[in-house]
């Protein structure tokens, strides 16, 4: 299986290293392919001195996770990859684990994307954020199966982030990439509602480990109303998934952005008294409203098949 793996990068050059050499020393060969948002730090430099063997595209702005893995991904789709192997910027693989998911996949026709066990901070432990939003959700039973040492060989899910995702080209051709109206946040959560709108179906490999270190570049201190923002953006994402579920109607749609944006924020306010998240609640369900022509547009795009967004059409 011809795999390309896809990073995308912005002030990395703490983390790119250790997650290209990972990929260079995995018992399965890969090409790897480096999406630059405009980073400011050595990233860039560091990639073409240290991995000249690596394919480098530099956006020349920060174009978001979704937006820049979508260039990376149509990239090794042209250059004819049979799968594509996404990888967070702070993560790497064992030398086993890219081809334990190849085997995966070669050998369950039934499944389009699978993911690897997401540790932190080392592989010891389960990544703490991905068992509490993802595996106990989606995966319980791989959370009692390791509790009774019984672990199966691999379990259906439904939802698991996109730090370290194995994906076949032809998934990618019928359901498409990231859609842009994410900015960062979500349209990882977006992607896998829409593999399985498309009968796509998504699997846990338990025996497949990466670390995902979580970690990001030094940021200046936010003022209060920054702050507010930075929290409207992710709440927006949230919104954005439920707005987007395929086969969603225009009243449905406004009840459950009433419920989620305005009514539930309101009882949250009164109950904890956190001014902040009440007000990033209401920024982001009034971003919503001004979006929600483009939004129902993308939704139903995106119920139909076809490769969507991977040549950048924002439409």
């Amino acid at each position: 299986m011809n795999v390309h793996a896809v990073i995308v990068t912005y002030n990395g050059a703490a983390w790119i290293g250790a997650a290209l050499k990972s990929l260079a020393d995995s018992t399965h060969p890969c090409t790897a392919i480096v999406v630059d948002n405009a980073s400011t730090d050595d990233t860039v430099a560091l990639v073409q001195r240290d991995f000249p063997q690596v394919r480098l595209i530099q956006t020349g702005a920060n174009l978001g996770f979704g937006r820049a893995n979508n260039l990376g991904m149509a990239a090794a789709l042209r250059a004819g990859a049979d799968a594509v192997f996404l990888l967070n910027q702070d993560a790497w693989v064992t030398p086993e684990a890219l081809g334990q998911l190849v085997h995966f996949l070669a050998n369950e026709p039934g499944f389009h994307l699978v993911s690897p066990l997401h540790c932190s901070p080392d592989l010891t432990r389960v990544d703490p954020n991905t068992q509490r939003a993802y595996l106990a959700r989606h995966a319980p039973g791989y959370l009692s199966d390791a509790c009774l040492d019984r672990v199966q060989p691999h379990y259906p899910i439904r939802g698991i982030n996109a730090a370290a995702w194995l994906l076949r080209a032809e998934a990618l051709q019928r359901a498409g990439g990231f859609d842009p109206l994410f900015f960062m946040y979500g349209e990882d959560d977006d992607l896998i509602e829409r593999f399985a709108h498309h009968g796509l179906r998504s699997a846990l490999l338990p025996a497949a480990r990466i670390v995902h270190l979580r970690a990001r570049a030094a940021q200046p201190p936010q003022s209060w109303g920054q702050q507010v923002f930075a929290r409207s953006e992710r709440r927006r994402s949230e919104l954005l998934v439920e707005l987007k579920r395929p086969g969603g109607r225009l009243a449905g749609q406004c009840l459950r952005l009433l419920a989620a944006g305005l009514v539930q924020p309101l009882a949250d306010l009164l109950a904890n008294h956190n001014l902040k998240d009440y007000l990033a609640s209401l920024l982001a369900t009034l971003r919503v409203l001004g979006e929600l022509a483009r939004i129902r547009r993308h939704a139903r795009l995106c119920a139909r098949p076809g490769a969507h967004f991977l040549d950048l059409d924002t439409r």
